[in-house]
C-alpha cells in the first residue's frame, strides 16, 4: 500500500499550483481592461487598437492622458467652434481654415485618440503636443492652440502656400518639399482635398 504522504501535493506543487491560477487570472482581467478600454476610446469617436503593436509609446501616452481627461470632459460643438475661433484669431490663421483642419482631423472630437496615438481636436501626436507645450492634449483650449500654432508654424514654413502647409501637417513637414512639385502621399492628397473643400 501506497504511503499517504507521497500522495498529497507537495507544499512546492501547490505553490506553483497557485502562482498559475494568479498568472491566469491576472491575464484574463489584464485583457479585459484593455478591451474595455479600446471600446470606450473607440465610442468617443478614436480608432486606436490596443493590441496592435505599431507605435505603442505614442500610444500609451496619448491613453494615458486620455484616461487621466476622461470624466471630466464634454462640451457641444458650439464651444468646440469658439475654442477654435479664439485660437485662430490668435495666431493670424484664418478661422474657416482652423476649422475645416480640426473636422478632417477629429470631426470636432476633443476627446478622439487615433490609431497611431495622435490625440484630441487637431490630433497632435505626443512628441509634436510636447514641443508645443500643450500640457494636456485633451483640454479642448490647449490642444485649439497647439494645433492652430502648429498649422501657423507650417504656414510660414511653406511661404503661405496652404496646400504644402496641410500636406506637412498631416504627413510631417520632412516628407513634404519646400519647392518644385508638390509630391505626397495619396492619402495626404485626400486629406488637402478635404480640408480645401470643406474651408
Amino acid at each position: 500500500m501506497a504511503n499517504s504522504d507521497s500522495m498529497q501535493p507537495s507544499l512546492l506543487d501547490e505553490i506553483r499550483a497557485f502562482f498559475w491560477r494568479q498568472l491566469r487570472l491576472g491575464l484574463g482581467l489584464g485583457l479585459l481592461v484593455l478591451l474595455l478600454v479600446n471600446f470606450s476610446v473607440q465610442k468617443a469617436g478614436g480608432s486606436v487598437h490596443l493590441l496592435s503593436p505599431w507605435r505603442l509609446g505614442d500610444r500609451a501616452v496619448a491613453l494615458k492622458h486620455y484616461a487621466l481627461h476622461r470624466l471630466t470632459c464634454s462640451c457641444d460643438d458650439r464651444e468646440v467652434q469658439r475654442v477654435l475661433r479664439e485660437a485662430a484669431a490668435r495666431h493670424g490663421v484664418p478661422y474657416r481654415l482652423a476649422l475645416s483642419v480640426a473636422r478632417t482631423e477629429s470631426s470636432l472630437l476633443h476627446m478622439r485618440v487615433s490609431g497611431t496615438g495622435a490625440m484630441g481636436l487637431m490630433q497632435l501626436m505626443p512628441n509634436t503636443a510636447k514641443g508645443l507645450g500643450v500640457s494636456d492634449p485633451f483640454d479642448m483650449a490647449q490642444n485649439a492652440d497647439g494645433g492652430v500654432r502648429y498649422l501657423k508654424q507650417l504656414l510660414r514654413q511653406y511661404r503661405g502656400n496652404v496646400r504644402r502647409a496641410l500636406a506637412a501637417y498631416n504627413a510631417g513637414p520632412g516628407r513634404i518639399p519646400h519647392r518644385g512639385p508638390l509630391t505626397m502621399p495619396n492619402e495626404t492628397r485626400s486629406y488637402v482635398a478635404r480640408i480645401i473643400a470643406g474651408m
